[in-house]
């Protein structure tokens, strides 16, 4: 007994012991972890309030420079303009109609301005500028390039109050020799936008600003209190960094600074709080922290008693039974518990390390593969089996697209599996396992040989099944593989089941694949044809209303091929839609052909499918309708010029130049024979014929093959042909007539 209790101590010690010391470890790493990273929390918090900040304000500018451009690119303003012509006119009253409705709209909009070439032609102030102020602005306007636009100025109004204004304008003057054909500004009352652009909850004590490079705030939340300290402010405007923070201790307390840099309005957003504030947080983590401590050892202590006192209690009958086991009847009298228990333990682990079978698939894979007749021993699975002997069976994948509206329907896919077994009640045997919520794996099997009938009745009872469900008001989704017999082959059946529901995504108006249609699809790819129309309707903005039907075609097309085939071909769209976008713009793509293809390979449904091409195409619309006149360049223009001095470079190709220029092959060759009147390689193929043709009479040294190398040709067999296709007569004769004429 003695013997029992001190091995009862030893256990109790070390169980509390390792307790107290791992709940002590805990604790020190989680609060020293916690201490590190509390205050980083903090700055990092207020910089992503911050960098919120500087969106909504980027957001409210490029509203406003929407509205300079739409002004700038309106018919009536830009007649207006050019003729200075302000007798009043339903032209004029239009105008004034489109101005004031973007003013009311936007209440942080104060005054907008039309100028002509010499003088201002409509003026629709809320705030009534002085006339100096506004003879400032012209001459800003005449002089200013629209890169500069936004700026911040401060003036005065009528009544010679001073006023900080950030105006957005839109001209044409793109460089500084640029000529001036009038312009638009509007003025944005930033008193008025900080209401809109910080929101302050009740009771916090951190205060926001925006000011500008000297330091001086443009922008404030409306937190009472003192001002922004301008030493903080100046030290600020000064750092060199774009983020950052630092403790400010003015003539008060201490004060946590973190501050944003917008290097493109070339504006900080700065915020303050209090550094108690944010170091609160990480002493009552640190309280907290103690008192956990201590209840925790305080449970493991009493835990540990108790698992002892558990164990314990009935230790002889517990290791007299393990010695039984282990055969060992000796044991406890032998040996200490430990010992025995230990090698009793042992015993046990050898014995599951030979019970133990690793599952080689998951769930539905055992259970399709599993032996005919067989059952799962658990009771997890349902028995697998075929219905009559040498009898067919098939293979259903049914996946519920999109639920119905009904909300006293049952569950969407057994209320679909009743259908299907109600159906085939007579004539099959059907098996479920249900995967996943939502969907389904069913095998119908024979009840009788040959009890399936002929082919069409069979598929007749599934395209029913198929048509109910789409009148119910639900979209559910069959996948049907082809009849077989050999069982061994059923996992193939599943696959074939699985792989139709791929083809979905490309039939409108249709829920159920059968395996045996897919096999005369078309498995090679989809031609360039069949994008053409959507990226001409992209492209080209009078077209843009074709999109849809574009779209519509483009699926139709793609719904005859094989749904590998019909992917790439999605896919290749996406990525040249970008590309195209993406060149207009002067933007950079950051997703690749597989990223879409990917996302295209997971959409089920035809309308999403047919969804997700028509918005890539409307975002590709928008970004190349947003594009600056100014930044646009001749593509056609440099390509051929790179062709005619790179011409003899046997390397020199279509999808390298297109590499280099960014642009797609396709993209490419058109601009080319635009500009040149002329197919890629034809015009190559001239320019070195041009350049042989004068080597062959110049240089009589030079034999064919050299020649044939300066110019670009890697073979002189393929040289000769393309000389005599463009000249009638081979280099050799073209060089001997020369040299006949000559001596003549």
């Amino acid at each position: 007994m003695g013997k029992r209790k001190k091995l009862y101590t030893r256990f109790f010690m070390s169980l509390t012991l390792i307790s107290v010391c791992c709940i002590l470890v805990l604790a020190m790493v989680i609060f020293y972890w916690y201490r590190n990273i509390s205050i980083d929390n903090v700055d990092k918090a207020n910089q992503n309030v911050l960098l919120n900040t500087e969106t909504v304000f980027t957001n409210y500018k490029e509203i406003v420079q929407n509205y300079t451009m739409d002004f700038y690119a309106n018919p009536n303003i830009s007649a207006l303009m050019r003729s200075g012509e302000t007798d009043w006119s339903d032209q004029l009253y239009s105008v004034l109609s489109q101005i004031r409705g973007a003013l009311v709209v936007n209440q942080y909009l104060e005054n907008a301005y039309i100028f002509g070439e010499k003088e201002p032609a409509v003026i629709y102030e809320n705030m009534p500028l002085s006339p100096e102020a506004k003879l400032e602005l012209a001459r800003r306007m005449r002089s200013s390039r629209i890169i500069e636009s936004p700026f911040v100025w401060k003036t005065t109004q009528n009544n010679g109050t001073p006023v900080t204004l950030l105006t957005v304008f839109y001209n044409d003057r793109a460089f500084a020799d640029s000529e001036y054909y009038g312009a638009v500004a509007l003025t944005v009352n930033l008193a008025k936008l900080q209401n809109n652009l910080f929101t302050q909850k009740e009771g916090g004590t951190t205060r926001y600003a925006v000011i500008d490079r000297n330091g001086e705030i443009l922008m404030h939340s409306t937190l009472s209190g003192s001002t922004l300290h301008p030493e903080m402010l100046k030290q600020v405007a000064a750092s060199t960094s774009e983020r950052g923070s630092f403790v400010y201790k003015g003539n008060g307390d201490k004060q946590l600074i973190t501050y944003v840099y917008s290097a493109q309005d070339k504006l900080w957003f700065v915020s303050e709080m209090y550094y108690t504030d944010s170091i609160r947080e990480l002493a009552n983590a640190r309280n907290l922290m103690m008192g956990l401590c201590l209840a925790l050892i305080l449970a493991a202590a009493v835990t540990a008693n108790l698992i002892s006192r558990r164990i314990y209690k009935p230790i002889g009958r517990l290791f007299g039974s393990i010695s039984n086991i282990s055969g060992n009847e000796e044991a406890l009298k032998a040996g200490s518990d430990l010992d025995t228990v230990n090698l009793e333990l042992e015993s046990i682990g050898v014995k599951l390390a030979q019970l133990k079978k690793e599952s080689d698939g998951s769930a539905l894979m055992r259970w399709l593969l599993s032996p005919r007749g067989a059952a799962d021993p658990s009771g997890g699975l349902p028995m697998m089996g075929i219905g009559a002997t040498e009898g067919a069976y098939c293979v259903c994948v049914l996946a519920v697209l999109e639920p119905g509206q009904t909300g006293d329907a049952p569950e969407p896919v057994q209320e679909v599996i009743h259908r299907i077994q109600t159906a085939f009640s007579e004539l099959a045997e059907v098996q479920i396992f249900r995967p996943h919520q939502g969907s389904a794996v069913l095998i119908l099997s024979e009840l009788y040989s040959g009890s399936f009938g002929d082919y069409a009745h069979y598929r007749s009872k599934w395209e029913e099944l198929a048509a109910m469900c789409l009148k119910s008001g639900g979209r559910c989704a069959f996948g049907i593989s082809g009849l077989e017999s050999d069982l061994g082959l059923l996992k193939s059946k599943y696959a074939e089941a699985a792989d139709c529901m791929q083809y979905l995504k490309f039939h409108a108006q249709q829920n159920i694949i059968f395996a045996d249609d897919t096999v005369h699809l078309n498995s090679s790819p989809v031609p360039d044809s069949a994008l053409e129309p959507v990226l001409q309707a992209v492209k080209q903005p009078e077209l843009a209303s074709h999109i849809p039907q574009a779209v519509e075609r483009l699926l139709a097309v793609a719904c005859s091929y094989r749904a590998e085939s019909a992917t790439v071909a999605v896919s290749r769209l996406a990525f040249e839609l970008n590309r195209t976008a993406d060149l207009s713009s002067g933007g950079n793509r950051h997703s690749g052909f597989l990223d879409d293809y990917q996302q295209v390979w997971q959409i089920q449904s035809y309308d999403k499918l047919r969804e997700w091409i028509e918005h890539s195409c409307s975002a590709a619309v928008g970004r190349i309708a947003s594009m600056s006149a100014v930044q646009t360049r001749s593509i056609a223009a440099e390509a051929a010029a790179y062709i005619r001095e790179h011409y003899n470079d046997p390397a020199l190709s279509l999808n390298a130049l297109a590499e280099k220029l960014s642009v797609s092959p396709a993209y490419l060759s058109r601009l080319i024979a635009e500009e040149v009147d002329s197919s890629f390689p034809d015009f190559v193929n001239q320019l070195r014929l041009e350049q042989a043709e004068l080597l062959l009479v110049t240089d009589l040294t030079l034999d064919i093959r050299e020649i044939a190398g300066r110019v670009g040709y890697n073979s002189s067999t393929y040289f000769t042909t393309q000389f005599k296709k463009r000249y009638g007569v081979t280099p050799s004769k073209w060089r001997m007539n020369h040299i006949l004429q000559q001596q003549e």
